[in-house]
C-alpha cells in the first residue's frame, strides 16, 4: 500500500465538494491544480520582469535569425540540388538523344538492307516460279499425250474385250482365269483342281490337307438365278462329291436371286455361303474359308438344325460386314497416308530447289 498522509482544511463549500470526490478523482484535481498553478505563477513572473522579457525577446531574435540562416541554406541547397539534377538529366537526355538518333540511322540501314534480299528473294522466287509452271507445263502436256495415248489403246482393248465378253463362254472363262490366279495368290498352300469341264463339280476344288471345298463361279452381267443356285444344290447332293466337304457360290460382278451377301446354308450336310461382287473384294473368301474350317472342326455340334443354322448364317454376315468396313477403313488410311507423303515429297522438292539456287 502505498505511504498516505493527513491533511487539514477549512471547511467551506469547496472543501466539503472536494471530500465527496473518489481517492482517484481527489489525487487528478490536486495535480491538475498544482500544474496551473505553476504555469500562473510563471506567467506573473513574464508580466512583471522587464529582465525576464529582455531575455524572451533576445531569445525570439535568436530564433529568428537561426530559422532564417536555415531557411537561406536550405534555399541554397534546393538551387544547387536543381542545378545539378538539370545538369545531369540534361547530360542524360542529350547521351538518349543521340542513342535514339543512331538507333534510327541504324534502323534505316537495315530496312534498306531488308528491302534489297526481299526484292532479291522475290525475284529469285518469281524466276523459279516461272520455271516450275513452265516444267509443269511441259510436264503435264507430256502426260496428257501419255494418257491420251492409254486412253485410245485402252478403248481398242475394250471394244475388242467388249466382243469377247458378248461370248458367254468365253466371259466365263475370262471369270474362271481371273478367279484361279486370285486363289493361288491367297492360297499358296492349296491344292486347287479345274473342274469346270466335269460335270456336277462345280468350277474348282479346294484342297487343304484334310480340307476340301467346292467353289461355283459365275461371270454374269445380271444376277445369277435361281435356276443355277438349283444346279448348285443338286451337285452338292450328288454321290459323286461325297467328298466335298463345304462349297461356295461365288457372283464376280453381280448379286445372287433371293440371298443376302454372305448368306450361310447347309445343303446334305454340308455348309455353303453365297459371295456377291467377289471382284469388289476378293479377300473376303479367306473369311469364308476360316469359316468353314472352324464349323468342321466341332464335330460335337449338329449343323443341319434350323436354330444352329440362323445363328451361323447371322455371325457370317456380321463377320463379312465388320471385315468390309474395316477394309474401307483401311483402304482410307492409306490413301490419306499416300496423299500426305506425295505432299511432303513436293514440299522437301521445293525447298532443296530454293536451297540450290
Amino acid at each position: 500500500m502505498d505511504d498516505v498522509f493527513e491533511l487539514y482544511l477549512p471547511c467551506d463549500k469547496i472543501t466539503n465538494d472536494f471530500a465527496t470526490k473518489p481517492n482517484k478523482d481527489k489525487l487528478r484535481i490536486i495535480e491538475l491544480g498544482t500544474i496551473m498553478y505553476d504555469n500562473a505563477i510563471y506567467t506573473q513572473q513574464c508580466w512583471g520582469d522587464k529582465e525576464w522579457q529582455s531575455k524572451l525577446a533576445q531569445l525570439e531574435a535568436s530564433h529568428k535569425s537561426i530559422i532564417f540562416s536555415l531557411e537561406t541554406n536550405n534555399n541554397n541547397k534546393i538551387n544547387d540540388i536543381e542545378t545539378s539534377t538539370h545538369k545531369q538529366y540534361t547530360s542524360r537526355i542529350e547521351t538518349l538523344q543521340q542513342t535514339i538518333t543512331s538507333l534510327e540511322l541504324r534502323n534505316t540501314g537495315l530496312l534498306s538492307q531488308f528491302q534489297t534480299l526481299h526484292d532479291s528473294l522475290e525475284n529469285k522466287f518469281n524466276e523459279r516460279l516461272k520455271e516450275r509452271l513452265s516444267e509443269n507445263t511441259v510436264t503435264h502436256n507430256s502426260r496428257t499425250n501419255d494418257l491420251q495415248a492409254r486412253l485410245d489403246s485402252s478403248i481398242s482393248e475394250y471394244e475388242v474385250l467388249l466382243g469377247r465378253n458378248n461370248n458367254s463362254a468365253n466371259k466365263g472363262k475370262d471369270g474362271e482365269n481371273a478367279l484361279d490366279m486370285q486363289l493361288n495368290l491367297m492360297f499358296p498352300k492349296a491344292e486347287f483342281d479345274d473342274t469346270c469341264k466335269v460335270a456336277g463339280r462345280g468350277d474348282f476344288i479346294m484342297r487343304d490337307g484334310k480340307f476340301v471345298m467346292m467353289i461355283e463361279n459365275k461371270n454374269y452381267s445380271k444376277n445369277v438365278q435361281k435356276s443355277e443356285i438349283d444346279k448348285f444344290y443338286t451337285d452338292l447332293k450328288r454321290e459323286q462329291n461325297n467328298d466335298i466337304q463345304c462349297a461356295v457360290m461365288i457372283s464376280m460382278k453381280t448379286g445372287i436371286c433371293n440371298r443376302d451377301d454372305f448368306a450361310f446354308e447347309v445343303i446334305a450336310g454340308k455348309p455353303i455361303l453365297f459371295i456377291h461382287k467377289w471382284n469388289e473384294n476378293p479377300y473376303v473368301l479367306k473369311i469364308a474359308v476360316n469359316i468353314f474350317k472352324n464349323i468342321l472342326s466341332q464335330n460335337s455340334i449338329d449343323i443341319a438344325k434350323g436354330d444352329m443354322i440362323t445363328s451361323l448364317n447371322n455371325i457370317s454376315k456380321l463377320v463379312k460386314r465388320n471385315f468390309s468396313s474395316q477394309k474401307n477403313m483401311i483402304d482410307k488410311h492409306h490413301s490419306e497416308s499416300l496423299e500426305n507423303l506425295s505432299q511432303i515429297e513436293g514440299f522437301f522438292e521445293e525447298l532443296y530447289g530454293i536451297i540450290n539456287k
